[in-house]
Order: structure tokens, then C-alpha cells, then sequence
């Protein structure tokens, strides 16, 4: 969201009631930007030195959803591309938000952004199987349809981004690249959810045991479909001439911003940096 684009054919006026709208762009890009990157240090950390040191045996006792099952040679490997390559999607996907790099230099930027949209359907596919075709250990059928959801999403999003790009449609292609971003960081979304979640209610409405409950269910929704609806408010409020729904817009941003960041530094403190020894 820190790629403000305005149309060519925008009043002037509009132009220069950016300010605020811009402003809370830059704080959520700051706040994701903070958080993913922890998120890289935590999978490259601790999973990432499991799997140098004992290959893929090393996942097992992480507690992992659909996690390690000993003598499951496929579904194991299956874990190990969806955990690894997460940590490489979510970087390049870094690298795509900064318009520094896609203007400066455009190689790069077109290069990680090749990886990051097959890496994406590499891993939903890996997340499909892992999901169902596997015994349930804990969540629900319900969790399941929902955090297949992004998945699906990412299989649609994929190719129209990159029919935007190759038809030199460069406006719909970042508005579809960044919708792309929102659901494949939808797993990263959803942790901030439950640990930010934790962290303020206790966690009602979570079953820790079962990692099930009303609360989970409605997030393996809502960490897609939440992003989602922000980023496209945006995208509204970007073409607007409305300075009140312009304010509005900015508002939910920073207030969606403000949620990420207790989410952040919810998860940090309590499950990365401990995962990590340090």
C-alpha cells in the first residue's frame, strides 16, 4: 500500500489531499514490514537450523499444525517446502512493495517478483495436501475450508497479476500484486490474530488444547478476507474526492496498523524470540 498511484485524469484537488491517506500507507508498510521480517528471522532461526541439522526429521516435536508424521516421507517433505519457502516468499514478496526497487532497479524487481508468484502456488499446493490429506490433529473442518480459502485465492490471483504485467497494464497489475500479498501473507496475518487476540481478551472463544473454537474459526477467514477489504478501501479512497472518506479510510488504516503491531509484538515476544534461545 505504499505505492500511491494517482490517475492521470484525478482533479488536482485531489492531488493534494494525500497526506493522510499516504501517511497511514507508509505505517502499515513500516508495521509489515517490521513484523514480516521477524517472521523470516523466526523460520530461518528455528525451523530453518531443525532442517540443516536433522533434514526433515528435524520439524518433529515443533507442534505444527498437519506437522511432522513419522514414515510420511511425501507429506513431511510437503511440510518442509511450505515452511521453508515461506520464509523466501515472504522476502521477495518485501522486495515488491518497495517502488525504490521496482523503479531503480526494475531486474530485480521483476525477477522476485517471478519467484514470489510461483513459490506461492508452489506452497498452496503444498498447503492443499498437507490440509486434506492428512488425519486431523487439532482445529476444525470449518478452519480447514477457511484457510484452504487463501490458497484458492492465491491460484486465482497469480494468474491475473501476471496477465496485468505482461499486457503492460502496470496499474492493475500492482493493484492485483497487492492483493496477491494480502492473501499470501494471510498465515502471517492470522498469527497476529490469535497471539494479538491472546494478548488483549486471554483468549476467548480458543480451545487451546484442540486449537479450535469460535474465535479460530471466524480467523481462517478473517486473515484474508480482513486485509483484503482494507486494501480495497484504499483503493477507493485513492480515487475519491471525498475528504471525509479520504479521513475515514486513513483512520481504519492506521487503526489496522495499530492492531498489527500489538500482534507483533504479541507473537515476538512470546513465541519467536523464545523459539529462537534468545
Amino acid at each position: 500500500m505504499t505505492d500511491i498511484t494517482i490517475d492521470a485524469n484525478t482533479p488536482l484537488q485531489h492531488k493534494r489531499k494525500t497526506d493522510w491517506l499516504s501517511l497511514s500507507a507508509k505505517t502499515w508498510f513500516i508495521v509489515t514490514a517490521i513484523g514480516q521480517w521477524l517472521f523470516v528471522a523466526y523460520i530461518a532461526g528455528y525451523y530453518g537450523l531443525r532442517f540443516a541439522e536433522g533434514g526433515v526429521g528435524g520439524f518433529a516435536g515443533t507442534h505444527l499444525a498437519n506437522g511432522f508424521i513419522a514414515g510420511d516421507n511425501m507429506g513431511n517433505t510437503a511440510l518442509a517446502i511450505h515452511i521453508l519457502v515461506a520464509g523466501l516468499i515472504i522476502a521477495a514478496g518485501q522486495m515488491q512493495l518497495i517502488p525504490a526497487i521496482r523503479n531503480t532497479v526494475p531486474r530485480l524487481h521483476r525477477y522476485s517478483g517471478w519467484f514470489f508468484m510461483i513459490a506461492s502456488l508452489i506452497v498452496s499446493i503444498a498447503g492443499f495436501f498437507l490440509t486434506w490429506s492428512r488425519e486431523r490433529v487439532i482445529g476444525s473442518l470449518i478452519q480447514d475450508i477457511g484457510v484452504s480459502g487463501s490458497g484458492v485465492l492465491v491460484m486465482l490471483f497469480v494468474p491475473i497479476a501476471l496477465y496485468c504485467a505482461i499486457k503492460r497494464n502496470f496499474a492493475a497489475h500492482r493493484r492485483w500484486a497487492l492483493r496477491l500479498f494480502m492473501v499470501v501473507s494471510a498465515v502471517w496475518f492470522l498469527r497476529l490474530m490469535v497471539y494479538g487476540w491472546f494478548m488483549t481478551t486471554g483468549g476467548i472463544g480458543i480451545d487451546s488444547k484442540t486449537f479450535s473454537g469460535p474465535f479460530l474459526e471466524v480467523v481462517s477467514f478473517a486473515q484474508y478476507l480482513l486485509p483484503l477489504a482494507v486494501l480495497e478501501l484504499y483503493f477507493r479512497a485513492q480515487n475519491s474526492i471525498s475528504t471525509p472518506y479520504r479521513a475515514i479510510v486513513a483512520s481504519v488504516i492506521l487503526l489496522f496498523s495499530a492492531a498489527m503491531a500489538i500482534g507483533v509484538f504479541a507473537i515476538t515476544s512470546s513465541s519467536w524470540i523464545p523459539k529462537m534461545g534468545m
